[in-house]
């Protein structure tokens, strides 16, 4: 299942490959799939929902950071 949740979020088009997110840039397979069990996602669903929070997170911090 972690192999199907890391494609899923791979190929997010908020998230995934060629986004420069920090999914994209930050994390390798073997640092989401730790992520997936650190945090009890078992759903491909929830790894892609979990991935755009990361993402929005990151953002919201970065904002703050510069305002």
């Amino acid at each position: 299942m972690s192999q199907e949740m890391i494609a899923a979020v791979r190929a997010d088009v908020k998230v995934g490959r060629g986004t420069c997110s920090v999914i994209d840039e930050c994390y390798t397979d073997a640092e989401l799939a730790e992520a997936f069990l650190n945090e009890g996602i078992d759903t491909v669903q929830n790894a892609v929902e979990w991935a755009r929070d990361v993402e929005r997170l990151f953002r919201e911090r970065e904002q703050e950071l510069r305002a």
